[in-house]
């Protein structure tokens, strides 16, 4: 089991107590000493809410992974309050490799919501995404930053 102190070392120095939402992309790899893993989803602390919510283009299929890392992380940010966890529904993806960008597009609209709004529990997870523009996207800004001088 994780303890309170493991946890104070990953996250204080990020100042995450100042923070209203953190974003934590996970990966359903059950092995921490090698590489692997098949499927990433998102999860996000929202403070205002007091709330985690877990975002899986999968059919849930990361519920567990995420339940256990949020479960490690409620103590710390319940400063003695309840902390809920909700799977909230989002865009499936229709294969089986686009879990990464699901990850990528889910995260930019939950900060616009959380930056327009101040809260997420609302937010519309149900727009279209288009995998391949956002990878033209990703690919565009990694060429126009290797260019920069």
């Amino acid at each position: 089991m994780v303890e309170t102190n493991e946890i104070k070392t990953f996250l204080e120095p990020l100042d995450i107590n100042r923070k209203r939402f953190v974003f934590f992309a996970l990966n359903d790899n059950d092995s921490p000493d090698t590489a692997g893993g098949s499927h990433w989803s998102l999860l996000v602390y929202s403070k205002p809410e007091s709330c985690f919510y877990h975002l899986d283009s999968s059919s849930g299929s990361n519920h567990n992974v995420a339940w256990e890392f949020a479960s490690h992380l409620i103590t710390y940010f319940s400063k003695g309050e309840a902390v809920n966890f909700v799977d909230k529904e989002c865009l499936q993806q229709s294969n089986g490799y686009d879990c990464g960008i699901h990850v990528i597009c889910n995260t930019e609209r939950l900060a616009d919501c959380a930056h327009k709004h101040g809260h997420i529990g609302t937010c519309d997870m149900l727009v279209k995404i288009n995998p391949s523009a956002k990878r033209k996207e990703i690919i565009n800004i990694i060429h126009n930053l290797s260019n920069s001088d």
